[in-house]
């Protein structure tokens, strides 16, 4: 393996072929191990022009990003993949039950129309999680040959594990996966938005079940698109899905009594491994709330916070919106984005900021990106939109004189969820084109004798990028990634 490998720490690599695999009941929820079956984790659907052209216009993402080929190619050996049960929200929609419906479901997730189906009739997201899981199980550690190549991925529950594996692949191209989870109606919370009674013991319960897995589950991101009962979340679509969606109930709330007691299960070591609190999706109101629970109820532990795939909106703050760093001033700045202030705590808390590779999150009009003739030209462009991201980030963490600026960031793609990919890194395969041009970015800025930065954070840019690419995330992992057996032996 490429000493230099690349990390993700939010993706979705089973969300396509597990609704697929809907379209035959005699394969529902099977992964195939034959590669050149839609229900594989490893079928691979490559982008051609008329897919890109059809991204770039609707949003649609019809090819694969992050099937387990993909991650190969682009020398993605670590994944964070996260599970996610698709929300109803995005069905009960202006248009109803019916064809119409069925169709934009199933053209907007790229799963199937059977699988929206299913979706719509279901009354237990939990079970569809555990679904999600099983699939995951089916293939672990199997290898399968492709194209007279030996590939297969492997569930890790402990860094160590993942350390020793890194170093013994034995000619097999192996993919590593931590499991993680997006949105906590997972738990069976949120089934009908403004009308959802949820059973709490049941939920409670639930979170039990999670850490009883053979595999942990090391980060939950608790809210997510629509209302779950748990906490409010931030306004998240656009375009057309927006339109035909509607995420208003929810907007101005904060955690919930039942919010924090899930809070509480997850973060608890002695009911098993501690499962993080990703705070991606949450309104402002609701961060807030939990920055002031971890400050109340875990002060001498500095439990890290995490966001696995999020973006800057480059405002001092939510009680002060202005713009105080030049860098910053297109960014989006919708409170789904995060404030200068959220970037110190995160930090402070040893936590990981994960830059998600949407175009709509990182800049406000996407527009005013310049043109290029050339294809070098364009990866240049879209690739400093992610690179003005990073920047305002270690210029926020260096005026707050924090020690070793760039450590705190990684990248968290989102790919093969509902994205606006940057033009020209489709997919998981373009990661190292991407690496390469942020690394370009990154000798410029700290070259040029106007650089901000204190001497000891102007550091060489190939370092500098190969934290966020690889190195933060496995300090992270080997910070917070715990085998289950040591922590039922403490």
């Amino acid at each position: 393996m490429n000493p230099k490998f690349f990390i993700d720490f939010h993706c979705h690599p089973a969300l396509k072929p597990l609704g697929n695999s809907f379209n035959d009941n005699r394969i529902t929820g099977r992964n195939n191990q034959n590669y050149k079956k839609n229900n594989s984790i490893f079928h691979q659907i490559k982008p051609n022009i008329f897919k890109k052209i059809l991204n770039l216009i609707s949003t649609l993402t019809k090819f694969t990003q992050t099937d387990l080929m993909t991650l190969a190619e682009g020398n993605v050996h670590v994944i964070s993949a996260s599970m996610y049960p698709i929300e109803k929200g995005f069905l009960n929609n202006r248009f109803k039950k019916g064809l119409i419906t069925d169709t934009i479901g199933s053209l907007a997730m790229g799963v199937g129309k059977r699988r929206i189906g299913f979706i719509q009739d279901h009354n237990n997201y939990f079970k569809d999680l555990e679904l999600e899981y099983e699939f995951y199980k089916e293939m672990d550690d199997k290898v399968v040959n492709i194209r007279n190549k030996k590939v297969r991925y492997k569930i890790v529950n402990d860094y160590y594990e993942l350390e020793k594996a890194l170093h013994s692949q034995n000619g097999i191209k192996t993919i590593y996966i931590v499991l993680s989870i997006e949105g906590l109606h997972a738990l069976n919370t949120g089934l009908n938005a403004m009308n959802s009674k949820c059973n709490p013991e049941e939920v409670k319960s639930n979170v039990d079940k999670l850490k009883s897995w053979d595999h942990t589950v090391l980060y939950a991101t608790v809210a997510h698109h629509f209302w779950n009962e748990l906490c409010g979340h931030a306004n998240s679509l656009s375009g057309f899905v927006d339109w035909i969606t509607n995420q208003d109930y929810g907007l101005d709330k904060g955690i919930t009594a039942l919010g924090y007691e899930v809070i509480d299960k997850l973060l608890d070591q002695k009911n098993g491994n501690r499962i993080l609190v990703d705070v991606k999706h949450m309104n402002y109101k609701s961060r807030k709330a939990y920055y002031q629970y971890l400050e109340d109820r875990h002060s001498k532990e500095n439990i890290p916070i995490i966001v696995s795939h999020g973006a800057l909106n480059g405002l001092k703050s939510h009680r002060s919106p202005i713009n105080n760093n030049p860098i910053g001033r297109n960014f989006l700045t919708k409170e789904i984005n995060f404030y200068d202030d959220e970037i110190v705590k995160i930090a402070k808390s040893n936590g990981l900021f994960c830059f998600q590779l949407d175009e709509r999150r990182l800049i406000k009009e996407t527009k005013k990106v310049p043109k290029s003739l050339t294809r070098r030209g364009m990866l240049k462009n879209r690739s400093r939109l992610l690179w003005n991201q990073i920047q305002h980030f270690v210029e926020i963490l260096d005026r707050a004189n924090l020690p070793e600026v760039w450590n705190n960031m990684a990248i968290g793609s989102d790919y093969d969820g509902i994205i606006n990919p940057l033009s020209g890194f489709w997919t998981a395969k373009e990661t190292e084109s991407l690496y390469r041009n942020l690394v370009l970015h990154a000798q410029r800025y700290l070259m040029d004798p106007s650089c901000p930065l204190q001497e000891q954070n102007k550091i060489e840019a190939t370092s500098a990028i190969d934290k966020i690419f690889r190195l933060n995330a496995l300090q992270f992992l080997k910070r917070n990634l715990k085998s289950k057996v040591s922590n039922k032996m403490l």
